[in-house]
């Protein structure tokens, strides 16, 4: 009888020293999995936008000193590669000093993407303009987009004068994919001035103007000044922040 009683007694003792390992093994993987879940949320976290100070550039900022743009925090530049004549000719030309705008920011480490002034008046003239400014691009680190920039000439007639909205969006459009066949980042200008609408180019990088305080907008890049202050540039010169 004794015998039955310490078997009976074993048994039970085995039974519940195997539950309770059971039960710290369960624990275990519960910590786990819930340590891996908290470790898989902290790295799915979207990261923050950093704003950075940049400007817009053409021959009309005179001769820059590059090296006291670079000192008063400048970080990135927009250099008008050329544009297209207003006038009946429409003659293509460069900007002046796009060459030397584009080769000293560079040289400093101030990442560069370039615009054109559009005034085509079909879809041929819009392809003709993309490739040129490709050309003038040729060569140099364009770390950031090239933009189309069409806008409304004031105090004076221009050959787009009678070109229909939708077809002011078609070029645009035109433009930007030649841009990006030849291997760079398209975008397009919206300002004031400009004939575009920023809600006729949902899934393209926006460089906008609103000129007031800087804030997030959304849009890819915003230009917030035409009266900027910068040392190293006579007169004023457009300020931009651009978020990535």
């Amino acid at each position: 009888m004794k015998r039955i009683i310490l078997s009976v007694f074993i048994i039970t003792c085995v039974i519940f020293a195997a539950s309770c390992s059971e039960k710290s093994k369960n624990s275990s993987v519960e910590t786990t999995a819930s340590t891996e879940s908290k470790a898989t949320a902290a790295t799915s976290k979207p990261a923050e936008k950093t704003a950075y100070n940049g400007i817009d550039v053409s021959s009309y900022s005179g001769d820059i000193n590059w090296k006291e743009v670079k000192k008063s925090g400048i970080e990135f530049a927009m250099v008008r590669a050329g544009g297209r004549a207003y006038g009946e000719s429409g003659m293509l030309y460069t900007d002046k000093n796009a060459d030397y705008n584009l080769a000293q920011a560079q040289k400093l480490g101030i990442k560069t993407g370039a615009y054109f002034f559009s005034q085509a008046t079909s879809a041929e003239e819009a392809k003709e303009e993309a490739k040129y400014v490709v050309t003038v691009c040729k060569g140099k680190k364009i770390e950031l987009p090239i933009a189309y920039d069409v806008e409304r000439i004031k105090y004076d007639t221009s050959r787009i004068d009678n070109v229909k909205y939708s077809d002011s969006v078609k070029y645009a459009k035109i433009f930007m994919k030649t841009i990006k066949t030849a291997g760079y980042e398209p975008m397009v200008y919206i300002g004031e001035d400009s004939i575009l609408k920023a809600e006729d180019f949902k899934g393209y990088k926006i460089w906008y103007a609103d000129y007031g305080k800087p804030y997030d907008s959304g849009y890819y890049m915003l230009q917030y000044s035409k009266t900027g202050n910068i040392n190293g540039i006579n007169g004023s010169v457009d300020l931009n922040t651009m978020y990535y």
